[in-house]
């Protein structure tokens, strides 16, 4: 393979160099992993942006990542993260076939390959949804299959979060499936064990073992997965700061803390009992908001969710991005427009969010992403689509 002696390398390096400041900055326990099948294909859980780090300190053996291909088109940074470990790129919201045969040529070539199943880190805590097509993936690969899962993960450092903030973190093999063993299983039964394997609830964890997280304005940009006020149900009203979450809607009050426990409580001179004391029941609970919302908007003119100050990029995949409109942002019950740039809802064939921001949506010929230079929940969009499209199928 073409520049392999170089991947072996600066797979090598990067672990080297980051093995430490990663074991005592997350107080990171790990297993060492040795897999007797080669090639193998480990599939892991996804919580941070640093897991193909945390996961490398227990593969020594060098593995090729599946890798959003927005990675690729960070500048200079992704033409440097390419040179040196090659990542497989996917484009999120779009079907990649081209990112399928990149994994079985690097398998054919006995390179070991890395897939985060859920394509996403989880913005709540709880294991994003897996798509089944993991286990046709592995099935016709032909080889091993290790998973291996990462738990603390998401408090360490929540998607959501500026800073990173210290308890405890940690990775474990799960089990190693041998060819001979997924040979007799069928793809529905991979995908079974993968969902099985990999599934985290931080929260659930928590509850078993209470650990403290401890870092810098632990509450600063919640805004950005919690869009929806539960006492004057509004949406985009709320704010963060230091260790607080409050809403800035004129007379509604709203006003938690957001402990080293990572649980939300109320202030010492409030009797009251926070809304909601997990970020998990707070997501489940504005879902339903979403639902409710879609299903009774019959307005077509007038916006369900704004956002001032937007910028709309067309992207070459696993290259670039080019701005092709800046201004203010509104998804419509049956169209999406930033400035004077529209889009109807029923070109955009899917919608997800990028890091903790950044909106990302595709049609049949092109990806779009939508950046904002200050907190705002490309979480709510991407909700508040699916909720739109849901119903317009049920109408239909």
């Amino acid at each position: 393979m073409k520049g392999k002696k170089r991947h072996d390398f600066f797979y090598g390096f990067a672990r080297a160099v980051c093995k430490g400041p990663l074991v005592r900055k997350f107080n990171f326990e790990y297993d060492k992993i040795k897999v007797e099948h080669t090639p193998y294909i480990v599939v892991a859980n996804h919580l941070t942006n640093w897991d193909p780090l945390l996961v490398s300190i227990s593969f020594k053996k060098q593995m090729y990542y599946v890798s959003s291909d927005h990675l690729l088109r960070m500048g200079l940074k992704g033409k440097i993260v390419n040179f040196a470990l090659a990542p497989i790129p996917r484009a999120k919201t779009a079907q990649e076939t081209q990112t399928v045969i990149s994994i079985f040529r690097r398998l054919k070539e006995k390179a070991n390959v890395c897939i985060f199943a859920e394509g996403t880190t989880s913005f709540d805590g709880e294991s994003s949804e897996i798509q089944p097509a993991i286990g046709k993936l592995i099935k016709r690969s032909g080889v091993a299959l290790v998973t291996y899962r990462l738990t603390g993960a998401y408090f360490s450092h929540p998607r959501w979060a500026r800073f990173t903030h210290k308890g405890k973190m940690e990775g474990r093999l799960v089990e190693i499936y041998s060819p001979e063993k997924l040979a007799a299983m069928s793809e529905d039964e991979i995908y079974q064990i993968v969902v099985k394997d990999l599934y985290v609830n931080a929260y659930a964890d928590q509850e078993k073992n209470k650990i403290a997280f401890k870092g810098k304005k632990p509450a600063e940009c919640l805004e950005t997965v919690l869009y929806c006020c539960p006492k004057c149900r509004q949406f985009g009203t709320l704010t963060s700061s230091s260790d607080m979450l409050f809403c800035t809607m004129s007379g509604c009050g709203l006003k938690v803390r957001y402990n080293e426990y990572c649980y939300f409580e109320t202030s010492d001179t409030d009797s009251t009992e926070p809304p909601f004391k997990t970020i998990i029941d707070w997501v489940k609970w504005e879902k339903s908001e979403i639902d409710a919302t879609a299903g009774k908007t019959t307005d077509d003119n007038t916006p369900i969710l704004t956002d001032e100050n937007q910028q709309l990029f067309e992207t070459a995949r696993a290259s670039h991005n080019t701005q092709i409109a800046e201004g203010k942002l509104c998804l419509y019950k049956n169209r999406l427009t930033v400035d004077t740039k529209e889009f109807p809802l029923d070109d955009i064939i899917d919608m997800g969010t990028i890091t903790m921001k950044t909106i990302v949506f595709a049609t049949k010929e092109k990806i779009y992403e939508i950046h904002s230079k200050h907190p705002r929940s490309a979480l709510k969009y991407q909700d508040m689509f699916k909720a739109l499209k849901q119903k317009s199928k049920t109408i239909d």
